[in-house]
C-alpha cells in the first residue's frame, strides 16, 4: 500500500478509528491500520472506498467478519460499515462506554469488543484530559 493511500484514509477519518473513534495520538501510530471494510476474501477491493482507518484492537477483532449477533435480539446482522453508514445513527457515548443504538451497532460493539476494560479505561483517561469524545 502506498504512503499516499495510508495518509488519505487517515485524513478522511480525522485521525480516529472509524469504529471505536479512538484518536491515533492516544496510541503509537503503528497501532493503526488501513483496514479493508469488506475483506479481500469476500471480494473487497484494495481501493480507498473499501478502506478505513482502524485501531489495532478493532481490526484484530473484526478480522474478515461482515456480520455478528446482536446481543439484545440474538439476530445475525451486518456489522457497521464506515464507508456506507452514519456512525451517529448506530452508536452513542455513555461516558467512556460505547452504546449501540441499533442491531448493527450492538453487534459491532460485541464482535469488535469495543468496551473491553482496557479500552474503557483509556477512554476515561482521555475524557479526564478533555480529549474524548471527539473535540
Amino acid at each position: 500500500m502506498s504512503r499516499a493511500l495510508r495518509e488519505r484514509v487517515r485524513e478522511r477519518a480525522d485521525g480516529r478509528c472509524e469504529y471505536c473513534r479512538l484518536p491515533d495520538f492516544a496510541t503509537p501510530a503503528s497501532d493503526f491500520h488501513v483496514e479493508h471494510v469488506i475483506a479481500r476474501q469476500h471480494r473487497g477491493s484494495d481501493e480507498a472506498h473499501n478502506r478505513c482507518w482502524c485501531c489495532h484492537h478493532c481490526n484484530l477483532h473484526k478480522g474478515p467478519n461482515l456480520s455478528g449477533r446482536d446481543p439484545l435480539t440474538g439476530k445475525v446482522v451486518r456489522l457497521f460499515d464506515p464507508r456506507r453508514q452514519s456512525w451517529k445513527r448506530h452508536f452513542h457515548w455513555s461516558g467512556a462506554i460505547l452504546v449501540g443504538r441499533t442491531q448493527t451497532g450492538r453487534a459491532t460493539i460485541a464482535v469488535l469488543d469495543m468496551n473491553d476494560r482496557q479500552r474503557v479505561i483509556l477512554r476515561q483517561i482521555l475524557i479526564d484530559a478533555g480529549e474524548w469524545p471527539e473535540t
